[in-house]
């Protein structure tokens, strides 16, 4: 989806093109937050106004210079205002939001079982350095948190759960193929 149009829109205050873009882009914005972070819909248009609040600042200020990579821009600023909404009516710690925001389709000890443990090794070694290393860690300290990773592997906490989900992913398609 090009929203390049947006930009160029908010820039030349032609506010019914903004106002059509905004219209077409929210409710894929919103399955976004809803789909991946199980968000309630009140707060998810609550994400979305607040991002397309600063995102307007930051095109009219221009400090916005990357036209293809808006939609990216969009997800992530959603994905951060949702976090924090939640974050903010709960006053809860990032740990136990991460927990509740993200559902775990697939846990390493869903796959590890003893018919499976073979395969599961199999499909560990199949993996490039860097993911075999990350999952050993897993396997090392089953109980690590993703902070704990982080710190471990010199990374940021979204990363590190990033990376984990993607192993875990890798692994459970290895797996689910070679049974």
């Amino acid at each position: 989806m090009d929203l390049s149009g947006f930009i160029t829109a908010v820039r030349n205050n032609d506010q019914l093109e903004a106002s059509r873009i905004c219209s077409e882009t929210t409710p894929i914005l919103k399955r976004y937050l809803r789909k991946k972070l199980g968000a309630d819909p009140n707060d998810a248009e609550d994400a979305i106004q607040r991002m397309f609040e600063y995102i307007i600042n930051k095109i009219r200020e221009e400090e916005f210079e990357n036209p293809k990579g808006i939609l990216s821009y969009m997800l992530k600023t959603c994905r951060h205002n949702y976090i924090k909404i939640v974050q903010d009516r709960e006053q809860i710690d990032y740990d136990y939001v991460e927990e509740r925001l993200y559902s775990n389709p697939v846990q390493i000890w869903d796959l590890v079982n003893k018919e499976n443990q073979s395969i599961l090794r199999q499909c560990a070694q199949q993996l490039r350095k860097g993911y075999r290393e990350f999952i050993n860690y897993f396997f090392s300290f089953p109980n690590a948190s993703t902070r704990d990773v982080a710190e471990h592997f010199d990374i940021s906490v979204n990363n590190a759960w990033t990376r984990k989900h993607r192993v875990i992913n890798k692994l459970h398609d290895c797996v689910k193929s070679n049974t």
